[in-house]
């Protein structure tokens, strides 16, 4: 209780352009409407800068579209340019514990305060300072870290990432187990197959390839083991994969239907709040209500029979 009221207290204080500024980057649901206009206006930014990543790589527009491409693209990284800075303004009130110049190195620090960042930095260099055909290139895919930034309006996404942090152990556990399957399957495969085809199993990297291309049971067909051993060694593989992915897939299945649980619990929860909150100011009311109508001599109290 004493986090969320110091956050409501310091935001009670905030003016009122700081508030509004506030909601539309971090609440936009429970900002009014214009933080809602703002929500969608950025998630369909990120989308659009999504979509524009690709088309910018096909040959064939003529030169209008490339023009009104390069002027999209300087809208949206002043746009992001802008919402970053926004956010830094009011990242005091979303980290209330804090002074406010520690919030906001605390968001510009933070994963998200570092996508912000990529998001309009380096298109925004590209203005002042010359760039190669390869550089641009990069610029361009760097911009897809936008839609990361689309995980603040999916409550899917949010999921997603509680799930990572809260089973984060088990996760890195089960990988390591598949990462040590990789490499030793990688290493026997090389030393049965180097020496019967070398020009296909070059090296350990190669059979690493063949490893993981067999474990995900992807099987491109361009490594195959020709030796008995190296069969057999490709046999285990398979069978042990079977068992070895499935535990990462087990541990995200656990973790999602704990995750959603609590969620369905915890919105259980808000709602029989809400409706006691209700009850008791539907029955405060209704006292008022009667002991007013008495108050001021209410006629069923004062009736009498009627005599003949």
């Amino acid at each position: 209780m004493g986090k969320p009221r110091k956050a409501e207290d310091r935001v009670s204080r905030a003016s009122a352009l700081k508030r509004r500024a506030y909601f539309a980057v971090n609440d936009p649901l429970h900002g009014g409407l214009l933080a809602r206009i703002f929500g969608a206006f950025v998630f369909a930014l990120i989308i659009a800068n999504a979509v524009l990543v690709f088309a910018e790589a096909q040959a064939g527009f003529p030169a209008w579209v490339y023009s009104a491409f390069w002027v999209f693209g300087v809208v949206s990284t002043a746009c992001f340019g802008i919402e970053y800075a926004v956010r830094l303004w009011v990242s005091d009130l979303a980290h209330p514990a804090l002074s406010a110049s520690r919030a906001r190195v605390r968001y510009a620090t933070s994963v998200m305060g570092i996508i912000d960042l990529l998001a309009f930095l380096p298109g925004m260099i590209a203005w002042f300072v010359p760039m190669t055909a390869q550089m641009f290139s990069g610029i361009r895919v760097i911009r897809l870290v936008r839609l990361i930034k689309i995980s603040r309006y999916m409550k899917g996404v949010r999921s997603i990432g509680r799930v990572l942090a809260k089973r984060r152990h088990e996760i890195v556990a089960a990988f390591m187990v598949l990462a040590l399957l990789t490499v030793t399957a990688s290493v026997l495969m090389f030393q049965v197959e180097n020496p019967v085809q070398p020009e296909k199993f070059d090296s350990v990297f190669t059979g690493m390839y063949w490893a993981m291309t067999t474990i995900t049971s992807t099987g491109y067909g361009d490594l195959v083991p020709v030796t008995a051993l190296g069969r057999f060694i490709g046999f285990c593989t398979m069978v042990l994969s079977i068992a070895v992915v499935a535990i990462p897939a087990g541990i995200f299945s656990a973790g999602f239907v704990a995750q959603f649980k609590e969620e369905d619990a915890e919105s259980a929860k808000q709602a029989n709040a809400a409706g006691g909150a209700s009850a008791d100011d539907g029955s405060l009311s209704g006292d008022v209500t009667v002991s007013g109508g008495l108050d001021e001599g209410d006629p069923i109290s004062d009736r009498r029979p009627d005599r003949p």
